[in-house]
């Protein structure tokens, strides 16, 4: 062997020596680093298993109360929010959030390693946290579960071992939604629901695409660009959205424009919401009967509710405004004798009323001329005749006995007083039950059973369901002829006073008197005003001609 070959393989032999043990060098190297790289990411998976996922969607909303012709009319319970499904958000609405917020949230696994790269480096060059690399997913994980630590490395890969174990376990589409439900829009608006009926007084599903670009263009910052707090803010963030939506190709110039030139309608932060403080009141014991405390604490339901709300406002007037002795109450019901919807309930002059309710809760001496129609059917059920304006000797034809029997068929529940005192209406009884018994003989004898809720609805399903129910309690024949269409009249100590009229949709009652039971006198004119306006309010003029 030349002394050249010899030197060349000892080149060669000295390279593969060196290779060799930079490779093992690597090798060593990496497992080195691998090691407490694997316990890094081992710790922080377990930190992020600790969350509960069911958070993710589970927030908490207002219950929203709807009337028997879909009219929304109150909320209650819950927080300021609204919730929404996948199929109200626009696919413009889409193409803003995605361009302003993730523009590969349809591509990445939640986490943009492309774009938490670009931040790294960018916060490596600013030596400071300017660049987040937030995906809506990561967003979400940080909303969900308050991720509030100052911006650090630890808040950054617990929320990306969060963002992970969302994305394993709901859907694009699902996570989309549960982030419009859930990101804050300014104005105490939680979520893009409430957002869009507080500024625009419109759904979701019918914003346009100004609306949509403006309440894209807030999310980074919805208090100080609120558009009723900084309209001007609010329009260059939307400019910003739009310009966006330029530079990827999703939308022209001339496009942007038109998109502009929509109409915002931005409501008036001042504006009066309709809303009836005593329709709203009453549907909250209702809802107690049928869920438990932490269902109805969540919110976020729909309530189909058994009221009318031109009933109920009409209701609220004629109580409101029917002059009455100083000090005096007043409570008001009406009832489809139907089907027992109750259309309206009031239940004190007060404007905002506390949870007792006089209308339901309290019960008086009727009197003997409300009396006399029930004791009328009673005594024709049992094949007697009644005495025209003398219930005490139609009722002594039945006996105590059967006549306080026959009687509790209307749903009469009360006190009932002895011998000729319960035929001259010494009974007690509230208004719900008097409105019931006097649908009782409109309807031929067929009682409904009164209801406030048809129909409770999550999101996504129906939760409580209930269909009209009517109870038999006297044979047809058993119903006086010729009813009037109107009947008033007081108790036997003057300290309560009753009215019913009749129509063939809606009966109405109304009871006056003191808390504090004491005799008392209504004008003439008091109660000629009264029986028109609770004819208008029960159509029964209009329906029993």
């Amino acid at each position: 062997m030349s002394r050249r070959s010899y030197q060349q393989g000892s080149r060669r032999g000295s390279l593969r020596r060196s290779i060799r043990r930079l490779w093992g060098f690597s090798w060593r190297a990496g497992l080195t680093l691998l090691v407490p790289l694997l316990g890094v990411v081992s710790w922080y998976v377990w930190q992020a298993s600790k969350f509960d996922l069911a958070l993710v969607k589970k927030m908490p909303a207002r219950t929203v109360l709807i009337d028997r012709n879909g009219i929304e009319y109150g909320t209650i319970h819950g927080e300021n929010r609204r919730l929404i499904t996948d199929s109200e958000i626009s696919s413009f609405l889409r193409k803003a959030l995605f361009a302003r917020e993730d523009s590969r949230f349809l591509e990445h696994e939640g986490v943009d390693l492309i774009g938490l790269a670009r931040a790294t480096v960018r916060n490596l060059k600013d030596r400071d946290f300017t660049q987040g690399a937030s995906t809506l997913s990561m967003q979400l994980a940080r909303n969900t579960y308050e991720l509030r630590e100052k911006k650090s490395l630890n808040r950054k890969f617990l929320e990306i071992a969060l963002t992970y174990r969302i994305e394993a376990n709901f859907t694009k589409d699902e996570i989309l939604t549960h982030y419009l439900n859930r990101i804050y829009f300014g104005s105490g608006c939680n979520g893009i629901e409430e957002a869009a009926l507080s500024y625009f007084g419109k759904p979701t599903s019918e914003l346009n695409r100004n609306h949509c670009a403006l309440l894209v263009g807030i999310i980074r910052a919805p208090h100080a660009c609120s558009p009723w707090r900084n309209l001007k803010g609010a329009l260059k963030q939307r400019d910003e959205v739009l310009a966006r939506l330029v530079a990827i190709g999703e939308l022209s110039e001339p496009e942007v424009e038109e998109i502009k030139g929509e109409n915002l309608d931005l409501r008036n932060p001042n504006a009066e919401i309709v809303e009836t403080s005593h329709g709203t009141r009453v549907m909250r014991r209702p809802l107690e009967t049928v869920f438990d405390s932490s269902q109805i604490k969540e919110g976020g339901l729909k309530v189909i509710t058994s009221l009318d709300i031109e009933v109920q406002y009409a209701l609220e007037n004629l109580v409101n405004t029917s002059v009455l002795p100083e000090g005096a109450q007043m409570a008001g019901l009406a009832l489809d004798p139907r089907n027992g919807d109750i259309l309206g309930v009031v239940g004190c002059r007060e404007q905002r009323p506390t949870g007792f309710n006089r209308a339901l809760d309290s019960r008086r001496d009727l009197g003997p001329e409300l009396i006399e129609a029930l004791i009328n059917t009673a005594s024709l059920e049992r094949g007697h005749l009644p005495i025209k304006g003398n219930p005490v000797a139609t009722g002594r034809q039945l006996g105590f006995n059967d006549a306080s029997k026959l009687l509790r068929r209307f749903g009469l529940e009360g006190t009932f007083g002895n011998g000729d005192d319960f035929f001259r209406g010494t009974l007690s009884v509230s208004l719900l039950e008097l409105a019931t018994a006097y649908a009782t003989i409109l309807e031929g004898g067929s009682r409904p059973a009164t209801v406030f809720i048809r129909k409770v609805e999550s999101i996504d399903r129906t939760l409580f369901s209930r269909p009209p129910a009517i109870f038999p309690a006297f044979n047809d024949h058993a119903i006086p002829e010729n009813l009037p269409v109107f009947f008033s009249g007081q108790s036997l100590s003057h300290a309560d006073y009753w009215t019913v009229s009749l129509g063939k949709e809606c009966v109405v009652a109304t009871w006056i008197g003191f808390d504090q039971p004491k005799r008392f006198e209504l004008t003439a004119t008091s109660i000629l005003r009264l029986s028109a306006a609770q004819k208008e309010i029960s159509g029964a003029n209009k329906n029993r001609q």
